[in-house]
Order: structure tokens, then C-alpha cells, then sequence
């Protein structure tokens, strides 16, 4: 009876695309700040230039705490929670939706979203090429949204528990 009343599934961002360009870009930027401050800063105005390197140190450090990234996503009392937890450490809470209320509908991604006026996507997939993507289309006080996500068959079944005529289910999933 209370086997769909909760569910949840973790996945890992995989560094790829924009997301990997994005890391490399921070990367480069920290290596050209630490090269520009030992050529021409310690050189000529010593303290200052050991202050700069300590600010690339502590920017390096702060964006390495982004580059590990896992999705997690519940599904409780009814609602769809989708949380980023980065590098096993800081979790943040990103997107509750309330099935009963808001959700449109629940279907397979396959890169289309026709026959709804959409505004906004987030994507919490651990890849844009995932194997079994999924779109929740909601609605909220701005207009109809839509979130990605990775889907497993667990998951998949108990959103089909809590709004059944809403969720196209795939027979091919895990």
C-alpha cells in the first residue's frame, strides 16, 4: 500500500559539453591569474603579488567544490524534490513541483516538447545523451515549465501512482 509513498534515485553528472567547457574555462583562468601574478606582480611589488596568489588559491579552491556534481531526485507525500549535492558535501535544494496540483504531464524526453508553451527548462540529467531521460512538464505562477531527469522504472511507477493519467511510462526502463 505505501510502496510508492516514497522514492528516490541519486545520479552523477557526467563532465561533458558546456559543462566540462565550463570547468576548463575556471581552470584556465586560474593558471593565467597565478602565471600573470608570478611574472609580473611578485616581481615588482612583492607583498601584493603572495595576496593575489592567495585569492587564485582560494578561487581554485572554491570552484572545486563544483566540479563534482550528483542529482537527487524524491519523490514524498506527493511531491517531486530535485536537489545538486557538489562534491559529496554542500546539498541545495533546487525544484519542488506538487504532482497533484502542477504537473501537465510525465513523459519519455526525446528532445521535443511540442504541443506545450514551455518557458523554462532545467535540466538535472547526468548527461544530455542519458539513456532514459525524462521530462516532468509543470505549471506554476509564471507559466508551464519543464524539468529533465534521469528515470527508473521505481520512480517512473510511483509518480504513475500519484497522478496516473499524467505519466507515459516506457516498458524499457530499469
Amino acid at each position: 500500500m505505501y510502496e510508492n509513498d516514497f522514492c528516490e534515485f541519486a545520479v552523477v553528472k557526467k563532465k561533458e559539453g558546456a559543462y566540462l567547457a565550463k570547468i576548463v574555462l575556471c581552470a584556465a583562468f586560474a593558471v593565467l591569474v597565478a602565471a600573470a601574478a608570478f611574472l609580473f606582480v611578485i616581481p615588482t611589488s612583492g607583498a601584493v603579488g603572495f595576496v593575489v596568489i592567495a585569492l587564485d588559491a582560494a578561487l581554485v579552491w572554491y570552484l572545486s567544490r563544483f566540479t563534482a556534481i550528483e542529482y537527487e531526485y524524491s519523490l514524498s507525500g506527493g511531491y517531486m524534490d530535485f536537489a545538486a549535492i557538489y562534491s559529496k558535501e554542500y546539498r541545495k535544494e533546487k525544484l519542488s513541483v506538487e504532482l497533484k496540483k502542477s504537473a501537465r504531464k510525465v513523459m519519455p524526453y526525446n528532445g521535443s516538447l511540442e504541443g506545450f508553451n514551455v518557458t523554462h527548462i532545467d535540466d538535472f540529467r547526468s548527461s544530455v545523451k542519458a539513456e532514459h531521460s525524462y521530462v516532468l512538464v509543470y505549471e506554476d505562477e509564471k507559466g508551464e515549465k519543464a524539468v529533465l531527469f534521469d528515470a527508473t522504472k521505481k520512480i517512473v511507477d510511483a509518480m504513475f501512482h500519484q497522478i496516473p493519467s499524467l505519466v507515459v511510462r516506457s516498458g524499457d526502463l530499469k
